[in-house]
C-alpha cells in the first residue's frame, strides 16, 4: 500500500512553486509590519522616523504601490494552486483524497485560530481554511466556471461591498473604519505596554472574530479569498507552472502586460489627487474595490516574472533562498509573529512606535534574513518544517518521519 505520510520528493516539488511563495511571505511580513499602524494600534502611535519625513513618504509610498496587497493575493493563489495539487496526488496515490483534504483544513482553521487570538490577530490561516471547505465544492467545476466565478469574486464583490456601504451610510467614512479605529484604540495600551497578556488575547479575539465577522466587509474579505483559490486552481488546471520551460512565450507576455497593467491602475487614485480630482459619486464604490483586482492582476504578473528569471541557472541559484523559506511557508509565517510579540510589542522590545515605512522594511528584511538562514539549515537535516511536520502528523494520524 502506497504510505500517504511519504514526503513529496525533490523530483515532485515544483521550484518555481517554492521561490513564488517565499517571495509572497517576504511580502506579507513587510506589508503586516508596515500596517499595524492603524490596525493593531492608532496611525498616530507609530511615528517612525520623523526626522526623515521625505524618505519616510517615498518608501510609504513605493511599498504600498509596488506590494500592498499583492504579497496576500498571490499568498492566496498559491493556497489553492497547493489544495488543488493535494487533492490530486492524495487520489492518484489511492487515498481518500476528501478525507485528508477536510482532516488538514480542521487542523489548519485550529492553528489559525490560535495564532489570530494569541499572537497575531491579522492571522489570514483561519479564513483560508473556512475558504477551503468552500473551495472543494468546486472540485468538478468546469475551467470556465472556475475561473469566471473566480475573477467574479475578486474584482466585483469588493465594489459591491463598497457600494452597499455607500448606499446604506450617513455619507462618512464606512462603518467597518470605526471599528478598527475602536479596536486599536482598544488594543493600543495592550499592545505598547505588554503587562496584561490575557487581556490582549480577550482583546484580539474580540477584534478578529466578533466584530469582524458581523461586518458586511467580512462576506468581502472571504469572498476574495474564495476568489483567489479559483483562480489558483485554475492555474493548476492548466499546467503551466507543471512544466514551465514549455510555456516560456506564454509567461512573458503575461509579465510584460500585467505587471505595466497593474502598476498603472495601481497609480490611477495618486494620479487623480495629484490633479486634484475626485471620482464622482456613484464611481467612488468602483474605485474603492479596485484594490483587491489589481492586486491579483501585479500577483499574477509578479509570479510570471519569477518564473521567467528562474530559468536561468545563476539567477535560479540565488533565488533558491527563497524557496528554503517557501518550502517552511507554515513555519515561517507562525514565526513572524513570534518577532512582532517579542520584539515590535510591550511584551519585548517594544519597538512598534518607531516602525514607520522605512524602519519597517529594514525590520522586515532582518527577520526574512534570518528565516532564509534557518529555514536552509533545517531543511538540510529534515524533511519537513516543524509546523509542516505537526500538521501533517495531525491529518494522517502517524507520525511521518522528520529526519533526513
Amino acid at each position: 500500500m502506497t504510505d500517504l505520510t511519504a514526503p513529496t520528493g525533490v523530483s515532485d516539488r515544483i521550484g518555481e512553486l517554492d521561490i513564488i511563495r517565499g517571495f509572497a511571505l517576504f511580502g506579507v511580513l513587510w506589508m503586516n509590519v508596515e500596517g499595524m499602524g492603524g490596525f493593531v494600534v492608532p496611525r498616530e502611535a507609530v511615528h517612525g522616523l520623523t526626522q526623515f519625513k521625505v524618505l519616510e513618504d517615498v518608501v510609504g509610498f513605493l511599498s504600498v504601490q509596488m506590494m500592498g496587497g499583492k504579497a496576500q493575493a498571490l499568498f492566496s493563489m498559491l493556497f489553492g494552486f497547493g489544495f488543488a495539487i493535494m487533492m490530486d496526488r492524495i487520489g492518484a496515490r489511492g487515498g481518500n483524497g476528501t478525507a485528508v483534504y477536510l482532516r488538514r483544513l480542521a487542523v489548519l482553521l485550529a492553528i489559525g485560530v490560535a495564532h489570530a487570538s494569541l499572537l497575531w490577530m491579522g492571522d489570514i490561516l483561519n479564513a483560508y481554511a473556512l475558504m477551503g471547505f468552500l473551495l472543494l465544492l468546486t472540485r468538478r467545476w468546469s475551467d470556465g466556471w472556475l475561473l469566471t466565478v473566480g475573477v467574479i469574486l475578486t474584482g466585483l464583490l469588493p465594489s459591491g461591498i463598497m457600494a452597499w456601504y455607500q448606499i446604506t451610510g450617513d455619507g462618512g467614512p464606512p462603518g467597518f473604519v470605526a471599528m478598527m479605529e475602536a479596536g486599536a484604540a482598544r488594543l493600543e495600551p495592550l499592545v505598547l505596554n505588554g503587562d496584561d497578556y490575557f487581556a490582549f488575547v480577550a482583546t484580539s479575539f474580540r477584534g478578529a472574530f466578533l466584530e469582524f465577522f458581523t461586518e458586511p466587509l467580512a462576506l468581502s474579505y472571504f469572498g476574495w479569498i474564495l476568489g483567489r483559490f479559483m483562480i489558483g486552481s485554475w492555474i493548476y488546471r492548466q499546467g503551466w507552472l507543471q512544466a514551465p520551460e514549455r510555456h516560456l512565450k506564454g509567461f512573458a507576455v503575461v509579465a510584460a502586460t500585467l505587471i505595466p497593467v497593474g502598476l498603472l491602475l495601481q497609480m490611477t487614485r495618486p494620479i487623480m489627487r495629484s490633479l486634484e480630482l475626485e471620482p464622482m459619486t456613484w464611481a467612488q464604490p468602483l474605485f474603492r474595490g479596485l484594490n483587491p483586482a489589481v492586486a491579483v492582476i501585479l500577483a499574477i504578473g509578479y509570479a510570471a516574472l519569477i518564473v521567467i528569471l528562474c530559468q536561468w541557472p545563476t539567477v535560479r541559484r540565488r533565488l533558491s533562498s527563497l524557496g528554503s523559506v517557501g518550502q517552511m511557508a507554515l513555519t515561517n509565517y507562525l514565526t513572524q509573529s513570534l518577532f512582532f510579540v517579542f520584539v515590535l510589542y510591550g511584551f519585548g522590545l517594544g519597538l512598534l512606535p518607531w516602525m514607520g515605512p522605512t524602519l519597517a522594511l529594514v525590520f522586515s528584511v532582518g527577520v526574512f534574513a534570518l528565516q532564509v538562514l534557518f529555514s536552509r539549515w533545517w531543511l538540510a537535516r529534515h524533511r519537513f518544517g516543524p509546523a509542516e511536520w505537526l500538521w501533517r502528523w495531525a491529518t494522517y494520524g502517524v507520525r511521518p518521519p522528520l529526519r533526513r
